[in-house]
């Protein structure tokens, strides 16, 4: 059996009581030609998805992804998560939990939905899928979900229907804005493998820097996973899809 590694929100605040320096800030899951990258102390990187010369191609954001239970919405990371990476899979799975937002919520238990919400990130050579899970743990009528994908900047930005295509630059956001030539230029190309309900590019003065995918779904089972969104980013040219 491959190792299995198990991370907490509870585990890292546990951690840092001991000794900031000690405590983890981020886990990798190496699939040979792309990395998961999570950073575990901010909103950031749920995962950022590496080529194999560190390069980031796009950032997966918990800030700026949200997720909307019978109209209720919070953005991913107001939730607490548990983070399992199966090296011997390229897999990992990160589970957002409403319980912190119900505690928030003091005489308010109704207001929030008990549920997860599952991401399960699949390495697959050049190409990696995330897909996103709904498990209730009440009746549930009605999830809205927005996915995040960041990269600052999306150049030469192309797309059709739910694909998009863009070069991603070996540059931080500030080097960016600062008009520096990039080393590198690497083909990326992001696009939802079930139907999403809406698509659309965030612009700022500087160009495109991130893709909003929205998804939803009907009375999803309660206890039982409910496939809300499945999205594939490729390092190249675009090929034909690999399920995981």
């Amino acid at each position: 059996m491959g190792l299995l590694i198990i991370l907490s929100l509870r585990t890292l605040h546990n951690l840092s009581t001991i000794s900031a320096t000690e405590a983890p800030q981020e886990l990798r899951l190496d699939g040979g030609a792309l990395t998961a990258l999570y950073t575990l102390n901010a909103g950031m990187n749920k995962p950022a998805i590496l080529n194999s010369r560190g390069d980031a191609l796009v950032e997966f954001s918990g800030w700026d992804s949200f997720v909307s239970v019978d109209g209720v919405s919070a953005d991913l990371w107001s939730h607490a998560f548990n983070i399992e990476l199966d090296r011997a899979r390229d897999r990992a799975f990160l589970t957002w939990s409403s319980v912190p937002l119900r505690q928030d919520d003091p005489g308010q238990e109704g207001h929030h939905r008990r549920y997860q919400l599952e991401q399960v990130v699949t390495l697959l050579g050049p190409r990696t899928v995330v897909e996103y899970y709904i498990i209730p743990n009440e009746p549930v009528r009605t999830v809205d979900l927005t996915v995040g994908a960041y990269k600052w900047y999306l150049r030469d930005l192309r797309h059709e229907g739910d694909t998009f295509s863009f070069l991603s630059a070996d540059l931080t956001r500030q080097d960016a804005e600062r008009r520096l030539q990039p080393g590198r230029l690497t083909q990326v190309t992001v696009r939802s493998l079930v139907p999403a309900v809406g698509v659309r590019p965030l612009v700022n003065q500087f160009g495109a820097y991130a893709l909003d995918f929205s998804y939803e779904v009907a009375q999803p089972r309660t206890y039982e996973r409910t496939l809300v969104a499945r999205l594939e980013v490729t390092e190249g040219p675009r090929g034909p899809a690999i399920q995981p």
